[in-house]
């Protein structure tokens, strides 16, 4: 049965958030990032950013909100300058700390009153040596344990609840497979390509006279062979309980090509990135820079994890591992500092934890910022 062509409608751009924003600098754009995020410890903006961005109404909430943001945020950036000026063998250590801080901000942002609850002093993640073996990265595991941060964190950037049982075992080494911005290092230290299918022009687009929009986008032929992906399978990747995909007709053979099944209705005082943006969450994208600065998305092939990870989870995850490694098993990390491992773990600390850092500004205001260098 042929192929029906897609439906035509205005393009409004693709986006991991619903609202997005391109800046240059003329700094160093990690300067610029900070400077955002602790623009939060003013309590006007938090105040505003609590109602406008995360929808909370209530003036008791409001207040809360914004005092213990400012208490995160400071700490957290307190243990980043911290971090930058220790040593490779200790500031994963320092660095974690820092980002469980900006995880607990973000949690009270979607849970007010969260520093009140167990889980804020809880890691919600764990990780034990051997004492008589050094680490390998072709095995170490990390566990999902006892609720903690880790959990609501998910919660947070998924809206749904964290359904992961007690323990839930995730390998380091197939997190790294899903960091695209260490994509080299990863086929270097492990001979595996990353796990991540390429979206070819993802769109929103928009039928004005109907109010309804929906998501478009293509992947390649190749890959989807390369990934062993049928149709249906991809499709049941990217579905969500508001909608599924079908396929529809591609004007370039070497594509095919995708769209909602059933458009989203657009509300009253309602954007159309709104409207569409639980499909968004339900894709979780991931993103990355590509060439001209251009931020490019992918499906994430998570086959071989018992739950969905946004970017940030898996990100955050490993951080915690390194963390954990520099704190409990120091032989180790003397050992792998001579391995060709290293490129990897350092690769991690100096582009994947900028990119963490990035992707947790972009949560904090719901907005995704391409940021750039203009020199």
């Amino acid at each position: 049965m042929p192929l029906r062509s897609p439906r035509s409608g205005e393009s409004i751009g693709f986006h991991a958030y619903p609202a997005a924003s391109d800046e240059g600098t003329l700094g160093d754009p990690e300067t610029i990032i900070w400077s955002s995020i602790r623009h939060l410890c003013s309590g006007g903006v938090a105040e505003y950013v609590a109602a406008r961005v995360h929808g909370l109404k209530r003036a008791r909430d409001l207040r809360a909100v914004a005092r213990n943001l400012k208490i995160y945020v400071l700490q957290s950036y307190e243990f980043y300058e911290a971090a930058k000026a220790a040593k490779p063998n200790t500031a994963p250590l320092i660095y974690y700390y820092s980002f469980l801080n900006l995880a607990k901000a973000f949690c009270e942002l979607r849970h007010p009153g969260f520093h009140e609850r167990q889980e804020c002093y809880r890691h919600g993640v764990s990780w034990r040596p051997s004492p008589k073996y050094l680490v390998n990265l072709e095995r170490e595991e990390v566990s999902l344990t006892t609720r903690g941060v880790w959990h609501v964190l998910w919660e947070s950037l998924m809206r749904s609840a964290c359904t992961a049982p007690n323990p839930t075992r995730l390998r380091i080494k197939d997190l790294f497979l899903f960091c695209p911005e260490i994509g080299i290092e990863v086929d270097r230290a492990f001979g595996k390509d990353l796990q991540l299918l390429s979206l070819v022009a993802p769109d929103v687009i928009y039928d004005k006279s109907t109010r309804e929009a929906w998501i478009r986008f293509s992947v390649n032929r190749i890959e989807l062979k390369y990934y062993g992906l049928t149709a249906p399978a991809l499709i049941g990747t990217v579905a969500t309980p508001r909608s599924g995909y079908i396929e529809v007709r591609s004007t370039q053979a070497e594509l095919r090509m995708f769209e909602s099944a059933t458009p989203a209705k657009v509300g009253r005082g309602e954007t159309v990135l709104d409207a569409i943006y639980p499909d968004v969450t339900g894709m979780n994208v991931f993103c990355h820079l590509g060439r001209g600065n251009m931020i490019e998305y992918c499906i994430p092939l998570q086959r071989r994890f018992p739950l969905v990870l946004p970017q940030v989870m898996v990100l955050y995850t490993l951080l915690f591992w390194l963390g954990s490694l520099v704190r409990y098993d120091p032989h180790s990390v003397h050992e792998l500092m001579e391995s060709r491992y290293w490129s990897l773990l350092d690769g991690f600390m100096s582009q994947s934890r900028l990119w963490l850092l990035e992707q947790f500004e972009w949560a904090l205001s719901q907005t995704e910022t391409k940021l750039w260098v203009v020199r």
